[in-house]
């Protein structure tokens, strides 16, 4: 084989392949988001933005990158993403409930699921769509306390060994064992803020895990 036959067909084997479902497209969503939108030579072929919120004033990092105020943020990332030629990016505009979890899945049949929904009692909904892609055999990741300065370590751990608060109501509402949460172990009960520095840290490493998930010979195979 010729040499530049050769890169050819090395380049050809780092298509972007498969499927990561998205649920939260906030400020640590959206960061998620544009690393996965932006990885060359590989990463996912079809990213599927699930949320229901809309961009507000205090969104910089949306209207940063051309967001309009009261855009739907899943929609304003479907728009961004259109224009790249070999990357599916789809929105669902609508938030991710327990109910909903399911068909969600069903449909779109994830290899990975990056969870960064925000506000409120999330680990139901959370647990609820780690359970659903358990059927699929999807890899899945939340997030378990982003607060924090900017030193604190971010801590990727497995549910089942995973301490704090989160992780023990997850396991309540039968979320698998072996689900991701990357963390902190800073907590809303804690007087830490969120700054844009740790919501970097973590989204490196939600982005990792999705990208080497999808580089695993058994998943991501799929061409359509």
């Amino acid at each position: 084989m010729e040499p530049d036959e050769l890169i050819e067909e090395l380049e050809l084997r780092k298509r972007p392949r498969g499927t990561v479902l998205l649920c939260g497209i906030g400020r640590l969503g959206f960061r998620v988001f544009l690393r996965l939108l932006e990885t060359h030579r590989g990463g996912p072929k079809r990213i599927v933005c699930v949320d229901g919120q809309r961009v507000e004033p205090d969104d910089i990092i949306h209207l940063r990158h051309g967001a309009r105020i009261g855009e739907n943020k899943a929609e304003f990332a479907a728009r961004l993403g259109r224009v790249h030629p070999l990357r599916e990016v789809h929105a669902e505009p609508e938030f991710v409930t327990e109910e909903n979890a399911s068909e969600l899945v069903d449909t779109w049949e994830p290899d990975v699921v990056v969870i960064t929904i925000a506000g409120g009692r999330t680990t139901p909904v959370t647990a609820a769509l780690a359970r659903e892609a358990r059927r699929f055999g999807a890899v899945t990741v939340s997030t378990g306390g982003v607060f924090g300065y900017g030193s604190e370590e971010v801590r990727v751990v497995q549910l089942e060994e995973a301490e704090g608060p989160v992780a023990r109501e997850l396991r309540e509402y039968g979320a698998p064992s072996d689900h991701v949460l990357v963390t902190t172990g800073r907590y809303i009960r804690d007087p830490d803020p969120i700054p844009p520095m740790v919501l970097e840290r973590v989204a490196d490493e939600l982005t990792e895990l999705a990208l080497r998930a999808l580089s695993n010979p058994s998943r991501g195979d799929d061409d359509s």
